[in-house]
């Protein structure tokens, strides 16, 4: 009976310390108009981290910023980290892949914060209207200097918001002829089924 109890507190123990490795974000607030961004990805660990992978999924409107010489790069935060180098691949699903390391394997320092920023940016369509935009981070890998692959969570989402939001509005029957754009800022003839924009204000077909 000791023996079970024993390995039932060494579960719980593992369960616990698998919350406490995991990569997190904050959610973004922009001022409509604003065509930049930087998403900022944590990383919270118990154990020693020495390489961390994920990927990203970007919505229509948002994208990855790329430098002056036309390639996607990301600032690697060196209170967290000394030697680490990051790699930018395109994943088999399309998505980009963001792996950072240490070919010596040396553990990230401290156990919370930020490790790497990413630049984004927003197309002029979506940063002149309220909106929301999610952005989804997964595929979330952790190792430890040994090489052993630590328990996560393997996905998460960070919110990005122009101006006040989404706040999906009705037509007033003053404003049925205006203008109608896709949420691509293309101007369209009629409202399709989904989200359009009208007005300035995003509007939802059913």
């Amino acid at each position: 009976m000791k023996k079970f109890y024993m390995t039932m507190f060494a579960m719980l123990c593992g369960v616990a310390a698998m919350a406490q490795n995991e990569l997190y974000a904050s959610d973004i607030q922009l001022e409509k108009g604003e065509t930049t961004a930087d998403l900022e990805i944590s990383l919270r660990n118990e154990a020693e981290v020495t390489a961390v992978s994920f990927r990203l999924g970007f919505p229509e409107g948002v994208s990855f910023a790329l430098n002056k010489k036309g390639k996607k790069v990301v600032t690697i935060d060196e209170d967290r980290m000394e030697d680490h180098t990051f790699i930018i691949q395109t994943a088999a699903d399309g998505a980009d892949m963001i792996s950072i390391y240490d070919a010596g394997k040396a553990p990230f320092y401290e156990n919370d914060g930020v490790i790497c920023t990413v630049p984004l940016a927003i197309t002029d369509e979506a940063a002149a209207v309220d909106g929301d935009y999610t952005i989804k981070v997964y595929a979330i890998s952790l190792a430890t200097p040994e090489g052993v692959s630590l328990e996560t969570t393997e996905e998460f989402t960070v919110n990005l918001r122009v101006g006040e939001g989404t706040g999906i509005n009705s037509i007033n029957a003053d404003d049925v002829n205006a203008p109608i754009y896709n949420v691509a800022g293309q101007r369209v003839s009629k409202a399709q089924k989904g989200v359009f924009i009208q007005n300035g204000k995003k509007v939802a077909v059913k």
